[in-house]
Formats: C-alpha cells, sequence, structure tokens
C-alpha cells in the first residue's frame, strides 16, 4: 500500500512538472501593431495526452466533457468484470483443488452435480474472461489516450457551414507524338469557404 501511494505521488508531480514544461512551450509571442507584444495559448496535443495518464483529464483539456463518463463507464465496467471472473476462477479452482487433494466428491455443496473435469473446465473459462477483461481496461485507457491526442490537433480545425460544389465543363490538351488533340470533359470541384 505504501509503494502504491509513492508511485502515486511521483506520478502526480511527474505529470505536474511535466504540465509546466509544455505550457511554457505552448505560447508564441506576436507582433501587434503598437509593436507590443502579447502571448496567445495554443492548444497543445502533447498537454492533452500527459494529462490523458489521469483518464478523462484530457477530454477535460479539449472541452470534450460528455467524453468523460463514457471513458469512465468503460473502465469501471471492465474493471467490475475483473473482479467478477477472478471471484468465479477463484471459487472453482478452490473446489478442484478440494476434490483432487481429498478425494472428495465436492466442497461447495452448490457444486454437488458437477463433474470434477467440468469444475476445471468453469475454472479456465473464468481465467480466460478475467483476462480478456485486464485487456478491455488497457485498450480503453490507451484509446483515452488516442482520442485526447486527435481532439487535441483538431482542436482549431473548423469547417464552415457554407460548403459549395460546382460542375464546369473543361477541355484537355493531349500531346502525343508530336500531334495535339483536345478532349472535353467535366471538373467537379468543391469548394471550402472561409
Amino acid at each position: 500500500m505504501k509503494t502504491m501511494k509513492t508511485i502515486l505521488s511521483i506520478l502526480v508531480v511527474f505529470i505536474f512538472l511535466m504540465n509546466k514544461t509544455v505550457a511554457q512551450s505552448d505560447t508564441i509571442k506576436t507582433q501587434l501593431p503598437e509593436s507590443t507584444t502579447s502571448n496567445i495559448k495554443i492548444h497543445s496535443p502533447k498537454t492533452a495526452s500527459y494529462l490523458s495518464i489521469i483518464p478523462g483529464a484530457g477530454q477535460i483539456y479539449n472541452k470534450k466533457y460528455w467524453k468523460v463518463p463514457i471513458i469512465y463507464a468503460g473502465i469501471g465496467t471492465a474493471s467490475y468484470l475483473i473482479y467478477y471472473y477472478y471471484s468465479k476462477s477463484k471459487y472453482y479452482t478452490e473446489e478442484y483443488v478440494y476434490r483432487i487433494n481429498n478425494n472428495a466428491p465436492f466442497y461447495f455443496p452448490e457444486l454437488d452435480t458437477i463433474r470434477t473435469e467440468n469444475v476445471l473446465g468453469y475454472r479456465n473459462t473464468a481465467r480466460s474472461r478475467m483476462e480478456i477483461s485486464i485487456a478491455a481496461v488497457a485498450i480503453i485507457y490507451a484509446l483515452n489516450i488516442i482520442d485526447a491526442t486527435v481532439d487535441a490537433h483538431l482542436y482549431y480545425f473548423d469547417i464552415s457551414d457554407d460548403l459549395s460544389m460546382s460542375i464546369k465543363p473543361t477541355v484537355k490538351m493531349n500531346h502525343i507524338n508530336g500531334l495535339y488533340s483536345f478532349s472535353p470533359g467535366i471538373v467537379l470541384k468543391l469548394k471550402i469557404k472561409k
């Protein structure tokens, strides 16, 4: 328990120091017409990535608050499944070990109708589902970091409501073996107006 607190304390200090370093590099000086300088804060993908070490913090930094409950629901559900399948695995392991060591029919009365080979199979199934749940937690955690980084990269990306498309006729000139020929065609242009 003391080791866990020490690791957590080091992690918090590391995040704080990295945030200070990144925040210092996220400012640019611009020249204003009056030749005065000011600092403009840039939205940084690196800061979002570092903050996402704590699940949901990068999404809060990106102002995508609606994603935080989804992240915690995913991690919470997968964590519960880890606990549930670990308990089942332990339960069936105890039953199997009791049957093998004591030559007795059952340790838990509710398992009296299940054969010994099947108890081992149930234990293996519970264990594999526990391992899948552990992988799910790792995947959700990694997706949390990736999502925060991508959202931070696209933070200033703006798609205008006025998208226009135009279809225009065109004539293409071809040069083959010293001869020129013209080919009619249609050009499709998509314009994004700013």
